[in-house]
């Protein structure tokens, strides 16, 4: 039937057809324009929290048991740190696994970026920096025998300096005790800096952004879209209709 409509298809013959269809195209555009709206009223404000992980990959690998930043993004799709996130937040896992992402970006990768999606901006930032938090916290497990270790060597750096110290107020330094005090508190501050390093890889500072996508937006995107489908709808229910009386 459109095949009759097309044969001799023109501007001209476009609007012939549509000027005497025309109510067919206007009633499927109506149409459609209602249901879009009836099946978008329901869409609401969205906003999405974000928080950022500083990564600094330079020492990284020099630690053993450092977590590697895919890894840890991939954690954040796992039940151990979609509870720990629940936790924190009060809300179920199930929430937690709906609207937790993070991802690592850079070359080579510098940043995690925790995002989490509510229908309030407090609770969304909520849920990112819960989410950024939860993420440090398998650094530390992960981290915790080797910060233990430098905290120790620290602990221990200190207590020999405080020896020497109290060994200097009895009586004059010779060259050897300034020179093992000063080999000590070198060492101390290796084992200070080693701590700083293995701390450092991933940082977060506690700042969250985030934005939002308006549900009036999404909805007139929707019924736009509605529109323009009815239109053609209604133009080929139109061509239809002229080939049926053309025949007739």
């Amino acid at each position: 039937m459109l095949s009759d409509v097309t044969e001799q298809l023109s501007f001209d013959r476009v609007l012939a057809v549509l000027k005497r269809q025309w109510w067919i195209v206007v009633a499927v555009v109506a149409v459609a324009g209602v249901v879009g709206f009836v099946a978008s009223s329901g869409v609401a404000d969205v906003y999405t929290g974000v928080a950022k992980i500083a990564i600094d990959t330079a020492p990284s690998s020099r630690y053993r048991g450092m977590p590697v930043a895919d890894d840890l993004v991939k954690a954040t799709s796992g039940t151990e740190m979609r509870a720990a996130v629940a936790k924190a937040l009060g809300t179920s896992e199930n929430d937690v696994a709906a609207n937790l992402r993070a991802a690592a970006s850079g070359n080579p990768l510098t940043t995690i970026r925790v995002t989490y999606t509510a229908a309030t901006k407090d609770a969304a930032e909520a849920g990112a920096r819960a989410g950024a938090k939860a993420i440090i916290d398998v650094v530390d497990v992960s981290m915790a025998k080797e910060i233990a270790i430098r905290e120790g060597q620290i602990a221990a750096s200190k207590k020999a300096l405080a020896t020497f110290d109290e060994v200097v107020k009895s009586e004059p330094p010779s060259s050897q005790t300034a020179y093992q005090r000063w080999a000590v508190e070198t060492q101390l501050l290796d084992y200070e800096s080693a701590l700083e390093g293995i701390i450092g890889v991933y940082t977060y500072d506690g700042t969250t952004t985030s934005s939002v996508s308006l549900g009036s937006e999404a909805r007139n995107k929707n019924v736009l879209g509605a529109l323009v489908v009815g239109l053609a709808l209604g133009i080929l229910l139109a061509g239809a209709r002229e080939a049926m009386r053309a025949r007739s």
